[in-house]
């Protein structure tokens, strides 16, 4: 009897099953009217947004076995308008669950850019994970261009803002989720990399092929003949700071580092040490290998809130030339002092930089107002305003290497 009654369970639930199935219950889309968005450029005219969405579109055949890439722009006056007309004049249903990069071009920055953001932030129809970029040019030209790097530049942008343990820690990579939580926190502050586009010196493929498509679905190569780009590198070591949602300054790629050696792991990165003067008085170039990292920044105790920035590496030498040495370069060299003296001075500089560059663009980057709600809350009320520019500073810096 059970099993009959289990019987009659199953064949019931695989009946349902092909009732939703055929009926096209489960809200299937057509493929052939899906466009897969792997990357979102967002510009600025006038009053109105320009949304560029690159697209994979798979057309391998027996002689071609590359999946072409498409561009595609709608206008509206707001983010989520734009994306509508997009789909409008395109007759493709834009998914965006496959959207990894959504760059900001420079119009946006005499704007409020989470009025632009807030829409990716609060739809489900993005990843929480997506990252966000600032474009040094219009974000269209950035997804535009044409790279050595991957056959779609979004895939080449990613490579380079989210590098895997072992590459140098030189970009302050933020997702969507990220950067408007800090929008929205205590400190009103956030930062993500700067993205600027360098030419790689060569000439790109033909791009007739993937044309880019903008609104009333014209092509961007309506003559059909094949034109060549310059081929570019993207360079995103920069990092552009926020406040409030606005622009207000940018690191450069030394305090890009300094900053992740502050906030995240800092394992495999490598640190170059020029102009090391030995005791015979010559000079030596140095690179080494941040083989271990830790951090921590808080307040101590005190009439003024003080912040106490201590930063630990331990390090080991990757490389070394000297003028005039035949010095072989052992793996368990021990650091000289000299070496540990110039790397020690080299980084406090640059964290005494940070910190004032944080004071004078009043971006909170280290959510230092936030600490100060947290774990010296009775403090927080009298300096919530002005904490950057009251707060005292203590910087301890511990450079080891193997013994």
């Amino acid at each position: 009897m059970r099993k009959t009654f289990k019987a009659k369970i199953a064949i019931i639930l695989v009946v349902i099953a092909f009732l939703f199935f055929f009926s096209n219950d489960f809200g299937l889309i057509d493929v052939e009217k899906t466009s897969i968005i792997t990357a979102i450029a967002i510009d600025k005219e006038n009053d109105d947004y320009l949304v560029t969405a690159q697209i994979a579109v798979p057309e391998a055949t027996d002689t071609n076995s590359e999946n072409l890439k498409a561009q595609l722009t709608g206008k509206g006056s707001t983010v989520g308008a734009a994306l509508k007309d997009l789909g409008d004049v395109s007759g493709w249903f834009p998914k965006l669950a496959f959207c990894n990069l959504i760059l900001v071009g420079n119009s946006l920055t005499n704007t409020n850019v989470i009025e632009a953001l807030d829409y990716f932030a609060k739809t489900l129809r993005v990843q929480d994970s997506a990252l966000v970029a600032l474009t040094e040019k219009d974000a269209k030209e950035v997804l535009s261009s044409s790279t050595p790097l991957d056959n779609i530049s979004a895939f080449a942008l990613q490579k380079i803002m989210f590098k895997t343990q072992g590459f140098d820690n030189d970009v302050a990579s933020t997702d969507i989720k990220t950067f408007c939580v800090g929008h929205y926190s205590k400190n009103n502050s956030s930062y993500m990399p700067l993205v600027k586009m360098v030419s790689s010196g060569e000439d790109g493929a033909n791009s007739g092929q993937g044309g880019t498509k903008s609104q009333g679905g014209s092509s961007g190569n309506e003559s059909g003949e094949k034109t060549k780009d310059k081929k570019v590198l993207y360079d995103a070591r920069s990092t552009a700071l926020f406040k409030d949602g606005h622009f207000v300054g940018e690191l450069d790629s030394d305090l890009t580092l300094t900053l992740n050696a502050l906030t995240e792991n800092f394992k495999g990165t490598t640190l170059p040490v020029d102009g090391v003067l030995d005791s015979s008085e010559k000079k030596s170039n140095y690179l080494l290998s941040v083989t271990g990292s830790k951090h921590k920044i808080k307040f101590v105790k005190g009439d003024v809130p003080t912040l106490s920035i201590k930063l630990s590496l331990y390090c080991k030498i990757s490389d070394h030339a000297v003028e005039g040495s035949t010095e072989a370069l052992s793996e368990n060299k021990p650091l000289p002092k000299e070496l540990t003296d110039k790397t020690h001075d080299i980084m406090r500089d640059r964290i005494d930089r940070l910190v004032k560059k944080s004071i004078e663009t009043k971006c909170d980057f280290l959510g230092l107002n936030e600490k100060l709600y947290r774990f010296n809350h009775k403090q927080y009320s009298q300096y919530k305003d002005d904490l950057l520019s009251k707060m005292k500073v203590q910087i301890t810096v511990n450079i080891e290497g193997q013994k």
